[in-house]
């Protein structure tokens, strides 16, 4: 228990440092801006909202450029950036990419998840903040709480279920 929240994990809590990941030249954190962007980059339609992505990175018209800004939920992408890692959970795969997961889409592309209970990965970006829960350290980033843990002797995150619960 944390607070109100009941937290579900499968793998043991193993302490290690967060070092925010860099996903490459072309992938940006969250309210970095932009003058320009790249011609190649798609327009995604999401609630009467415009959002150009590229590369796995959402924009956002701002100021005569382009704001970086969290992927909208539900959207659907024609295709998963470069260096996407597949993340198999239970029965299902999910591909992973610079804090976000997604899922194959009916019809073709990719849809934005919320974070699968259960995955684990290797990285996450700058700007996941800590919460300290009595002895346990988790990292937020994008909604999702991650436990840090170690699989095969390597450091890595797992995505943790939080319910709430009532008192």
């Amino acid at each position: 228990m944390w607070g109100r929240r009941r937290v579900y994990t499968y793998h043991r809590y193993y302490y290690h440092p967060y070092r925010p990941y860099v996903y490459g030249a072309s992938w940006h954190p969250v309210g970095f801006f932009l003058g320009a962007i790249a011609a190649t980059a798609t327009i995604v339609a999401i609630n009467n909202a415009e959002y150009r992505y590229d590369a796995g990175v959402f924009y956002e018209p701002s100021n005569g450029g382009y704001q970086v800004v969290a992927p909208p939920a539900g959207a659907i992408v024609p295709s998963l950036p470069p260096d996407v890692a597949t993340i198999p959970v239970g029965d299902e795969t999910f591909y992973y990419f610079g804090g976000v997961f997604y899922a194959a889409a009916e019809g073709g592309g990719y849809q934005i998840v919320p974070a699968p209970a259960g995955a684990i990965v290797f990285n996450l970006p700058e700007g996941a903040t800590t919460e300290q829960a009595g002895d346990i350290t988790y990292l937020q980033y994008n909604g999702a709480y991650y436990q840090p843990v170690q699989v095969d002797g390597q450091d890595a995150y797992e995505v943790v279920d939080m319910e709430e619960v009532d008192q």
